[in-house]
């Protein structure tokens, strides 16, 4: 459990006529190793699921504009396919002309992030000192 101390200190002074009063708040955190774990295994989770579907949401956007298979388009294809793999057919996909509507890249990126949610939620359960 994370614990805050606050320490406040007030020291009063005369200069000539005036007083002054200067006051001095410092504050202090106390903070779990295994909460400070628990917090920092969860923020790897959801960057590895932002990174997830930031390379899904790309393979999404050059399908849909028909973008050509050279340099970072190919590497982003190559790396995501077996990540739409799972997701491949379950709705049909649109293809006009060169564009290519991947329902499958679509539903993988809700399906994931549904995945780290329910991972998040269940380590937080099993994991956190109460």
């Amino acid at each position: 459990m994370t614990e805050t101390n606050i320490q406040k200190t007030v020291e009063s002074k005369n200069l000539g006529n005036t007083q002054v009063v200067q006051e001095t708040v410092s504050t202090s955190e106390n903070v779990d190793p295994d909460e400070f774990a628990l917090a920092k295994g969860s923020q790897v989770l959801w960057f590895v699921g932002h990174f997830l579907a930031v390379l899904l949401a790309l393979r999404f956007l050059f399908l849909l504009l028909g973008a050509n298979l050279t340099g970072i388009v190919l590497f982003i294809y190559n790396v995501t396919n077996i990540l739409v793999l799972p997701f491949r057919n379950i709705f049909p996909s649109v293809r006009e002309g060169i564009s290519y509507f991947d329902t499958g890249a679509l539903l993988a990126i809700v399906m994931y992030y549904l995945v780290i949610l329910l991972l998040d939620r269940v380590i937080y359960l099993f994991f956190k000192a109460h």
